[in-house]
């Protein structure tokens, strides 16, 4: 749509990187040419198939404020002993069902631990210098339809990993919807494919391609920087969370979590008492950065002057770049007739014109407007 030109390029990344990396691959492949020469074609690479149209509707989703597909790879494997976590963890040691690259359903121990003697099986070793199983993680907000997420994420997985050995699993018992997806790395068929290897333009490609498919299985959603949308603040580091989540004073407080875990300990004490921790557990533990953050604010407030924000003058362009391009899609609207999309930019932008602010300067402005109504507050009961 030529109206959302002036942001095209805000979407292209992924697609650039791409394109980059099959001509290198083109062009160093000697089986390729050696193929072509003889009349075969190259051994086809995974690739997501985006539906037509779908920069445009992401960028609609974006503008109606949709949800925003997650898509991280939280960990990986080096061989077979470390992979057998992964799975166990995935799969709820057995509960959970799992479902491989040819959709099949692998569910119990049992047949968990023939998935691992197939991998095995296929020159996968125990132990290795290189990552050979990725661990994905695909999340929207809870709530999501468990069929429209499993189906999304089945048909992304389909065409992106195509020529690589891969399980996924959906679980729902956390504040997000979510499927893991154990990919490996090396390629099925050719031993000198180039290993999967996703950098952070091919992972933002991949959540577009989420979105597509979650979009095409009748969800909206979207995906796009956080610059673009106007919010400047990483979220919270997945480590950092769960230790707030085992801390029964914290707002993040996972009380099934932590249940499970006193439940687990229980059973291992009474399989082996000897080896059963005696004594009082420790206190819960304050995260690192919010000790950091404490000591910042309260030498803030002490000194009176309000904590500056080291990345201000960067988040300043980006912010009055992305004003601009927004207020060219807006006047696009406008002229081509569609009022209310071109409304709907408009209110998206008004994020935009209010300052950003530390975590830090919005805790010190917090106190002190806080120390000034407390104050008001005890001059007029004085008057």
């Amino acid at each position: 749509m030529p109206a959302f030109d002036p942001i095209d390029s805000w979407f292209e990344k992924g697609f650039r990187i791409r394109q980059q990396k099959a001509a290198k691959t083109a062009r160093g492949s000697r089986r390729d040419q050696v193929r072509s020469s003889s009349g075969g074609g190259p051994a086809r690479r995974g690739s997501v198939n985006f539906s037509a149209g779908a920069k445009a509707k992401n960028i609609k989703s974006v503008i109606r404020k949709a949800p925003e597909v997650m898509v991280k790879i939280t960990g990986s494997s080096s061989g077979m002993s470390t992979v057998k976590h992964h799975l166990e963890y995935i799969s709820r040691n057995g509960d959970v069902e799992l479902v491989n690259e040819s959709g099949e359903s692998i569910h119990g121990n049992a047949e968990v631990r023939a998935l691992r003697a197939q991998l095995k099986a296929s020159q996968i070793p125990d132990e290795s210098n290189k990552r050979e199983f990725l661990h994905v993680i695909f999340s929207m907000p809870k709530g999501t339809p468990e069929k429209a997420m499993r189906e999304a994420v089945a048909e992304f997985s389909r065409e992106e990993f195509s020529n690589r050995r891969y399980v996924m699993a959906f679980h729902d018992d956390t504040d997000h919807t979510h499927v893991h997806v154990c990919v490996g790395t090396r390629d099925i068929d050719r031993a000198d494919e180039a290993r999967l290897s996703p950098r952070k333009a091919d992972l933002f490609r991949w959540r577009q391609g989420f979105a597509d498919k979650l979009r095409e299985n009748g969800i909206d959603a979207a995906a796009s920087e956080r610059r673009h949308r106007f919010n400047y603040r990483k979220p919270e580091h997945s480590v950092v969370r769960q230790i707030r989540a085992d801390d029964p004073k914290s707002s993040v407080f996972n009380a099934a979590r932590y249940k499970e875990k006193e439940n687990s300990r229980a059973i291992k004490a009474s399989m082996k008492p000897e080896t059963a921790f005696v004594g009082a557990f420790r206190p819960p533990r304050v995260p690192t950065v919010y000790q950091g953050l404490k000591n910042d604010l309260q030498a803030a407030i002490a000194s009176g002057a309000r904590p500056l924000n080291p990345a201000q003058e960067k988040i300043e362009a980006g912010r009055k770049s992305a004003l601009a391009g927004w207020s060219e899609v807006a006047a696009n609207l406008e002229q081509s007739g569609d009022k209310d999309l071109a409304k709907q930019v408009r209110e998206l932008m008004q994020a935009g014109e209010k300052q950003p602010r530390s975590r830090t300067q919005e805790l010190y402005d917090t106190a002190v407007d806080s120390r000034s109504r407390s104050k008001n507050k005890e001059d007029s009961q004085e008057l």
